[in-house]
């Protein structure tokens, strides 16, 4: 019987968990990260500052630190992964750890860290 219990409490808090990214309207982030795999090893990676802001239907928009603002079209958004892509990376976004990954077609990579604003 406790073990009945403890995994309907486990249950009960996955599903709370899995209905968390689905319902907001628009939710900004404010990403922090570095380029982490680069072409250059002996150049050491400078940090870079991003928002983000998911609105409805899986609309998406990048603002850099220098102030570009970019539109990537969105691959596939799903309860753990929103994955979308620019002409200059594709990016992947997970709801639950916040990390966001963009992967150049030099083979570059960039990992950000993203925190609600």
């Amino acid at each position: 019987m406790v073990q009945a219990n403890g995994l309907a409490t486990r249950a009960l808090i996955l599903l709370a968990m899995m209905a968390g990214p689905c319902g907001a309207a628009e939710r900004q982030f404010s990403c922090k990260g570095q380029l982490i795999r680069g072409a250059n090893p002996d150049v050491q990676p400078k940090p870079i500052d991003m928002n983000v802001t998911l609105g409805e239907r899986s609309k998406l928009s990048l603002k850099t630190g220098e102030g570009a603002v970019l539109a990537p079209r969105t691959i596939s958004d799903n309860k753990i992964q929103l994955k979308f892509a620019t002409k200059e990376f594709v990016g992947e976004y997970f709801h639950y750890t916040g990390d966001l990954f963009l992967i150049y077609p030099s083979g570059q990579l960039s990992r950000f860290n993203c925190s609600r604003t």
